[in-house]
């Protein structure tokens, strides 16, 4: 690599060369800097004339509307008043909004205004000098720009090219020539703190500054050390499905935030971050990245965990395991036969074999066999799940299942209504009416003085009245009914779905080999017993889901959805794939994950991304990698590889940047573990790494270490056990499962027992790879007994 750098500080150069391209570039900072400062002061003068404005008419709002109910007409006119002052409250809340968002937008520039130059010379034309940053800066004049945004077309040259001949895509078509210079800045609180030519993408001088920094408990912008394999990812318009395997802190993630900011940014007119959905594996993760888009300038895109679409659809119904309990329980079975049975059930479930199945299934109840429920109020049948069948299937199969679910939804709401006018002679809505309170006559009064009654004919009014009275004591009584109806709840999914684990025939004829699955008897009594109870395993969760929303159309789907992102892909079984697919059915996807972190039992037999790959036709599919791990140093690297079998190894190679070894450490007992423990954190605190990881393999080992650490650690050690429904990654020492710790980083990590009995299995190689690969700097990993025949020889202790 051919690299000139240009330190702080006059007669601080590698050579005197240099004095002149330094001098000038601080000129030029200090140009923008006043540009930027100008700007601020215009921005905060309007932010704090819209707050005066803002409060003023809230203050006033009342004062300035003309309220007058003396007829209709003057109703009308108080009413007009109202909306105009609300509007003119809500144009000056949306410009303070704007301002407020420019002063911050602003206060950022005025920190690091840009991170990069390029001159580049276009064919047949003259150099343009372009700076690049986080957000455009463009003068008073609206022409002269100081500032490209990093997504702008020519910035793409600084990510891909290195000086010499080279080229970028605009939207009309490509434009050629030669890129004359690349130069890099660090410039923090306005200061330009170092300053590098290089003939690389993006130079090693910038990474390892940017590397070696702590880590934070929210993940950062990498806009200044994007490589070019990453802006590949970033830029893609071409394909409809993107597939990212990247080894453990190859940027994976950082990749597809960048994407999401840069398509935001491409199709500002057409893209909105609601049409963005972002799948998380945990609601860690969730916080841990929720500062990404808002420090590039962007709102957040809709994010969620697999789980949280789960919950939603079943969850006020069933108790439904998530994927943690579910791995917990599994390895509470270990090594016996029940555990291995419904091993067996949890990888069929999530394969492709039985979404096909599925998805036959459907193709059967197209003609027959969808159980429905009876609509009943007390002991009087209203609609019978007969006559509810009768009347779907009298729709054309070739309506599809949206048409024919909202047919019979429009059917059932009229036989309610019918229904309801048949009970006005009963003797139970006679005695109901009667025990209506004041409020309920009040309304009965309204509806009927609306409707033209309370004419000449006493009499008739209060027939009117009394009729009014029982229509609306029958419509409440039968309200949760119709809620029902209109949720399309008179389609028994769950009934309809155990089916398929009730007949033999019925499954055998759905399944793609015509076969019952190894297990099938066991996966039936398991059925039985769980949804009987209202419980749903997480195997049965996604496979349920996507019956139910097919047979109802996928109504609930929001169409307007136009990418997914996944993270952790790996994680997710082919059948859990599909359905995204199915639920989606008009956005592009980006999938991103790491084969060698595949560590839930649904989907280790998916080979790799688990049919990721085949959800989309090859020529709108594109499979990148990412093989260079920037996250660890290059001892942590390499230990981790030694770790995995050979062949998954083979393809990582670290960034080359150094640390200390990372330490096994042999420890008598559990007690002698906390101590050693214990010390190692407080050390480590001392040399002033800010997060540290102590990661256990499950969760409720990971409570024992923290209440075992508690007692230990001074008081003043911010100590905080981190489970499942953690929002926000804490400062200082977090202890976790092995579960929650994906996607994370750390200063330090302190793999808790990473033994013999915690990680002997094969399978447990992944596991205790991405437990390791959490670390960014210090790396110790305790066991007691037999440590784990996984672990690699090293420098340390052991």
């Amino acid at each position: 690599m051919n690299t000139k750098v240009y330190a702080q500080g006059v007669g601080k150069s590698m050579d005197n060369s240099s004095l002149a391209p330094r001098e000038e570039e601080e000129k030029r900072l200090l140009t923008v800097l006043e540009q930027v400062g100008r700007r601020m002061r215009k921005e905060l003068a309007v932010l704090g004339e819209r707050r005066g404005d803002v409060v003023g008419i809230r203050q006033e709002f009342w004062e300035d509307v003309r309220m007058n109910f003396s007829d209709s007409s003057e109703v009308a006119e108080t009413w007009t008043s109202i909306v105009q002052q609300a509007e003119v409250l809500a144009e000056r809340e949306r410009s303070h909004r704007v301002a407020s968002e420019a002063v911050e937008r602003l206060t950022k520039q005025f920190d690091s205004p840009y991170f990069a130059r390029i001159d580049f010379t276009e064919r047949g034309g003259g150099t343009e000098v372009v700076y690049i940053g986080r957000a455009s800066l463009i003068g008073e004049d609206g022409e002269t720009f100081y500032v490209y945004d990093w997504r702008a077309p020519v910035s793409s040259l600084f990510y891909d090219h290195e000086p010499g001949p080279a080229a970028y895509r605009v939207p009309d078509g490509q434009i050629e020539g030669e890129l004359e210079l690349k130069r890099q800045f660090v410039i923090r609180g306005g200061l330009m703190k170092h300053m590098f030519d290089t003939s690389e993408t993006v130079g090693d001088e910038i990474l390892q500054a940017v590397l070696s920094e702590g880590s934070d408990t929210a993940m950062k912008s990498i806009v200044a050390t994007i490589q070019k394999e990453q802006n590949g990812i970033i830029r893609d318009e071409r394909h409809k499905l993107l597939v990212v395997q990247g080894a453990a802190g190859s940027g994976k993630t950082s990749a597809a935030l960048q994407r999401i900011a840069y398509l935001l940014y491409r199709f500002r007119e057409t893209l909105t971050p609601d049409q963005i959905i972002l799948f998380s594996p945990n609601p860690v993760f969730k916080g841990y990245i929720s500062h990404v888009l808002p420090d590039l300038g962007e709102a957040n895109m809709r994010q969620m965990t697999f789980r949280e679409l789960i919950e939603a659809r079943l969850g006020r119904r069933f108790e439904v395991e998530d994927l943690f309990s579910q791995t917990e329980a599994l390895a509470e079975l270990e090594g016996t036969a029940e555990g291995e049975a419904r091993e067996r059930a949890v990888k069929y479930k999530g394969s492709e074999h039985f979404f096909i199945t599925v998805e036959n299934y459907l193709k059967r109840l197209e003609r027959e066999g969808i159980q429905f429920r009876t609509l009943r109020f007390r002991d009087m049948t209203i609609a019978s799940s007969e006559e509810i069948a009768a009347q779907f299937y009298a729709v054309e199969a070739s309506d599809g299942f949206a048409t024919r679910a909202a047919t019979t939804k429009r059917w059932l709401l009229q036989r309610l209504k019918a229904w309801v006018e048949s009970q006005m002679g009963e003797k139970w809505l006679e005695e109901a009416a009667e025990l209506v309170d004041q409020e309920d006559i009040q309304r009965a009064y309204v509806d009927v003085r609306r409707s033209g009654g309370f004419h000449d004919e006493v009499f008739d009014d209060e027939e009117q009245m009394s009729l009014r009275l029982k229509r609306q004591v029958a419509e409440e009584a039968i309200a949760p009914i119709a809620k029902a109806v209109r949720s399309y709840r008179f389609i028994d999914a769950v009934s309809t779905y155990t089916v398929l684990f009730e007949s033999r025939p019925t499954f055998a004829s759905c399944a793609p080999d015509g076969l019952l699955p190894q297990g099938w008897d066991w996966m039936s009594l398991r059925a039985e017993e769980t949804i009987g109870r209202k419980r749903i395993d997480h195997e049965d969760a996604t496979p349920l889901m996507y019956l139910s929303e097919a047979l109802e159309g996928f109504r609930r789907v929001e169409g307007d959805i136009q990418h997914v992102f996944v993270d952790e892909a790996q994680d997710y079984s082919p059948f859990q794939a599909a359905f995204l697919r199915r639920r989606y059915p008009r956005a592009r996807m980006t999938v991103l994950g790491d084969f060698n972190q595949a560590i839930y039992v649904q989907s280790q037999d998916s080979g790799g991304f688990g049919g990721w790959t085949r959800l989309m036709a090859p020529e709108a599919t594109s499979v990148l990698r990412l093989t260079t791990s920037y996250r660890s140093t290059e001892q942590i690297v390499d230990f981790t590889k030694g770790i995995l079998a050979p062949g998954d190894a083979a393809n990582i190679s670290p960034f080359h940047r150094s640390g200390e070894p990372p330490r096994l450490i042999s420890c008598a007992d559990p007690g002698a573990l906390g101590e050693r423990a214990a010390a190692d954190i407080a050390e480590l605190l001392a040399r002033g790494h800010g997060t540290i990881g102590v990661i256990a393999k499950t969760a409720s080992e990971a409570a024992d270490a923290e209440a075992l650490l508690k007692e230990l650690l001074a008081d003043d050690v911010p100590l905080t056990l981190v489970t499942g429904g953690s929002a926000e990654l804490p400062k200082g020492v977090s202890v976790l499962s092995s579960y929650l710790a994906k996607g994370i980083e750390f200063d330090a990590v302190l793999v808790w027992d990473a033994s013999a009995k915690r990680y002997g299995r094969e399978k447990d190689r992944k596991l205790l790879y991405t437990v390791c690969t959490r670390a960014l700097h210090v790396l110790h990993v305790y066991w007691t007994g037999e440590p784990s025949p996984w672990l690699p020889e090293t420098e340390g202790e052991r």
